[in-house]
This record gives C-alpha cells, sequence and structure tokens, in this order.
C-alpha cells in the first residue's frame, strides 16, 4: 500500500520543511543564539546605490584583508544573529562586512525579476567600491551565498584573497540529490515523493525563494565560473550526524550531501575540507569557532602568498 515502510510514521510536510533547512537553507532559520543584540560599533553603516537600486552594508572593525558574509537563500545578512559570534570574533583584527541583498532586510526591492548570481556579484562589487571597502576580499558564502562567492571569485579573481564555504550548496546540488532518491514508482512511499517535489519545487517556484534568485542559472554560473587555482580555499561541512534521525537524510540525502562537499573541496589546489563534529546546516550557529577559524586560516595563507 503507498505510503508504508521505512517512513511511514514520518508526516509529509514535517519531512519537507525539515529537509529544506537540511539542504538548501533556504525555507527558514534555526533558532537564534541567545545572544542577537550589541553587535560591535559599525564602522560604516550606508545604503548606496548600485545602479537603479540601493543596497544596505555595515562593516566592523579595520583591516585588510576584508572579510565580505554571503548569508544562505533568503537571509539578509544585516543584523543577523547567525553571524553575530563570527563577527565579534573577526572585526577585533580586521574589517568585516555584511549586507543585505536585493529584496531582501533593509535594501530595496526590484519587483517581477528574477535574479542570479551574477546580478548578485555585479551588485557587491559595485557596493563595495562605493563604500570604499578596499580589496582583496576573504569571502564567506554560505548555503546558497556559496554560489555567489563562486561567481564573484570568478569574475574579480584579483580581488579574492580566499574562500570559505560554509555547508554551501554545489551547483550539482538538484541532479545529485534526485539521483540518491529511490527510483520513482506508483506506489512510492509518500514522503520519498514528497520530498522529490519539493528538490524540484526549490528550482522552479518563486514561493520557494524570498530574493527571487533564479537557482538553475546561478548554479551555471557557478559552474562556469571554474576553480580557484591556488587561492586559499576552507570548504566547512555540516556533521554527517546532524539530521540522522531523519531516516531521508540518513538513508539517501546526507551521502550525496557529503559527497558534493568534498568535491567543493576540488576547486582549489589550496584547500582544507573540515566536517564540523556536531553543527547542521547553520554552522555559524552550532560551532561559530569553526567558522572563526576558517576565516583566519585563509587570511593567513593568503598573506604568506603576497
Amino acid at each position: 500500500m503507498r505510503g508504508r515502510g521505512l517512513f511511514t510514521e514520518m508526516k509529509p510536510i514535517v519531512v519537507v520543511l525539515v529537509l529544506s533547512v537540511a539542504v538548501s537553507g533556504t525555507l527558514g532559520a534555526p533558532p537564534a543564539p541567545a545572544s542577537t543584540t550589541n553587535f560591535p560599533p559599525a564602522t560604516f553603516d550606508g545604503k548606496v546605490d548600485v545602479g537603479g537600486h540601493r543596497l544596505r552594508i555595515v562593516t566592523y572593525g579595520r583591516g585588510t584583508p576584508a572579510v565580505v558574509i554571503e548569508a544562505g537563500g533568503s537571509q539578509a545578512g544585516i543584523e543577523n544573529p547567525h553571524w553575530k559570534a563570527v563577527i565579534d570574533e573577526i572585526s577585533k583584527t580586521t574589517r568585516i562586512c555584511v549586507y543585505d541583498r536585493a529584496n531582501l532586510g533593509w535594501s530595496d526591492a526590484i519587483p517581477n525579476k528574477w535574479r542570479t548570481s551574477q546580478d548578485i556579484a555585479k551588485d557587491l562589487h559595485t557596493l563595495l567600491t562605493a563604500a570604499k571597502v578596499p580589496g582583496p576580499y576573504v569571502l564567506v558564502g554560505h548555503s546558497v551565498g556559496g554560489l555567489n562567492a563562486r561567481v564573484y571569485a570568478g569574475l574579480y579573481p584579483d580581488e579574492v584573497a580566499g574562500v570559505v564555504l560554509v555547508d554551501a550548496t554545489h551547483p550539482d546540488r538538484k541532479s545529485k540529490l534526485l539521483a540518491a532518491l529511490p527510483a520513482e514508482s506508483p506506489d512510492e512511499d509518500e514522503n520519498i515523493k514528497a520530498v522529490r517535489e519539493n528538490i524540484i519545487a526549490e528550482d522552479t517556484d518563486p514561493s520557494f525563494n524570498g530574493e527571487r534568485m533564479d537557482p538553475v542559472a546561478s548554479a551555471a554560473q557557478a559552474r562556469a565560473a571554474g576553480t580557484l587555482g591556488d587561492k586559499p580555499l576552507v570548504v566547512l561541512t555540516r556533521s554527517p550526524k546532524a539530521y540522522a534521525q531523519n531516516p531521508i537524510m540518513r538513508h539517501f540525502l546526507e551521502p550525496a550531501w557529503q559527497e558534493l562537499q568534498r568535491d567543493l573541496a576540488r576547486l582549489s589546489s589550496n584547500s582544507t575540507h573540515k566536517v564540523a563534529a556536531k553543527a547542521g546546516h547553520f554552522i555559524s550557529v552550532d560551532e561559530p569557532q569553526l567558522v572563526i577559524d576558517a576565516i583566519r586560516q585563509v587570511i593567513d595563507a593568503g598573506k604568506r602568498q603576497r
């Protein structure tokens, strides 16, 4: 009978919501950490015209290279408590920047238009220049923000000192995750069916995407951006056990996600891959020190290359 078997006790809507965050981070966020206020004093806070629309950027600390946070899909960067611990520490030794992409937070909306990672990267380039934040930059891309970071590095390689990818989206995410699921069948478990439909919808349904980002075009752009050469790269991956209580993750999707993460580490000949001990998709919340150490490692490696 359809819907019986390994996943019978799981309600499809619960499965969909859990996996959307675990696999792409586009639908929601974990509970905010205990300390969500009292960010350090800003060294710059302004809303800047980047060519027909304005984006807000806030920077903390001073020094180079500047660290630039690319938050996950549909997440504003400014006043985002998920990055507070990272900002607190990194701002003690260098400048760190957070900003809201178009259609998010304090930045302007661009209605009735799909956006791509290339659009976002070009906006960020103009924004950093206008805000007088000199390069080179260490790009920190979480989840879908990893696609934006890769495209930026491809467009402006001389401005990028290194990259940190935080449980970042792989351009082949959709095809690999779909392939990892059992073959579609008329009597398949309804939870498997719901997850398959969710993965497909993330690429086609704007309601899954609060910033109107085109994931298909953005993935293609990240793929076309190529490798990072020998630029310092640290890939941080969530713990394989983080979603082990979910049988669909445990049996099918998590092994595929971990393999995609290992492939991201091949983007540079000067890379390190670290797997979290306990953190889920939001590593900056669950194990912020891992992100802090990765940023410092990339900064130090970039200085040695000069």
